[in-house]
């Protein structure tokens, strides 16, 4: 979460990790201490306690529940969150362990919880949280996404994280073009902006593309949207303004000159980003190349990539 987010919303604080591979977001208890004001890290929290079966069995006795439920709220659009439970696996299906994930909402944000031997995380939250959705942030390593909490008590299916090459190209500040793979992006002079809550060294801020699994995609695709092909890019949340124009194979083998609908995985709550947060939105619309090998993003306005994100591409509706 960046921290054009951040002044919106409070860390949730809870001195309660276990060993028995229960990571806690947040307490439920209304009494709970919380914090605000700096950007967490991402790193393992600081209170996580174990290795001990002292340490193990005083965690469990101290895990929260919510009998009360969530407190009351006025916020609109607020979702009550009771439980999240998540687990990251490779194209394999082999577990991934050691990855931080959220619960951020619009209002506030969970503390990390990490992915243990099994690849699992369980998240004990009880709040109130406007827009919720389970956020990964794969710096250089993987592919990012969120994807929405709709439900007090969550369970997601296990969720593959694809991999992004070892290395990376550098952004110009000058326009030009960057390319990863088989994948190009053409900027404009100072177009980009980085996210300002990550890492500033030239590795995670170089730019880099992997082939997402289309029947695999760990941000949920609603049944109305059939996505052909998908790219996840990075660094996550960096801005282009003005948009990037984004070009890919075409792998689908689309004919020359068709008409193509871009989509994109909304990953932080942008401003002034027509991309919903925790899901999937239009970006534009793109054209198959002549001789059918690329597919572009359009020029004009309301075309191209604003934020580097997940990309999809579908033949145009």
């Amino acid at each position: 979460m960046s921290v054009r987010m951040w002044s919106r919303v409070r860390l949730l604080t809870v001195p309660v990790a276990t060993a028995l591979s229960l990571v806690v977001g947040a307490a439920c208890s209304s009494s709970s201490p919380s914090a605000s004001g700096t950007r967490d890290s991402g790193a393992p929290h600081a209170d996580a306690t174990g290795g001990t079966q002292d340490a193990a069995e005083d965690a469990a006795d101290a895990a929260p529940s919510c009998d009360e439920g969530c407190p009351a709220t006025t916020l609109s659009n607020a979702t009550c969150v009771v439980t999240v439970q998540a687990s990251l696996v490779d194209a394999t299906g082999a577990p991934v362990a050691g990855q931080d994930l959220l619960v951020c909402g619009d209002n506030l944000c969970s503390l990390p919880g990490q992915t243990d031997s099994q690849g699992a995380t369980t998240f004990f939250l009880c709040e109130q949280m406007v827009l919720p959705a389970l956020k990964f942030l794969g710096g250089p390593t993987y592919v990012s996404f969120a994807t929405a909490v709709t439900q007090q008590n969550t369970t997601f299916p296990p969720i593959t994280v694809f991999p992004l090459p070892a290395t990376g190209a550098a952004i110009p500040t000058t326009a030009g073009t960057v390319t990863s793979g088989p994948v190009t992006l053409a900027i404009a002079a100072g177009a980009v902006t980085f996210d300002p809550s990550q890492a500033t060294d030239a590795n995670t801020q170089a730019f880099r593309a992997a082939q997402v699994d289309v029947t695999k995609v760990p941000a949920a695709l609603p049944a109305s949207l059939s996505l052909d092909v998908i790219w996840g890019l990075a660094p996550v949340n960096a801005t282009l303004t003005p948009p990037g124009t984004l070009t890919i194979p075409n792998g689908p083998a689309w004919p020359a000159g068709s008409k193509v609908d871009f989509y994109m995985n909304g990953v932080e709550p942008e401003p002034g980003v027509a991309v919903p947060y925790g899901a999937w939105g239009p970006v534009g619309t793109g054209t198959v190349s002549a001789d059918g090998k690329t597919i572009s993003t359009d020029p004009g306005t309301g075309n191209g990539i604003p934020v580097l994100s997940m990309v999809g591409a579908r033949l145009h509706q």
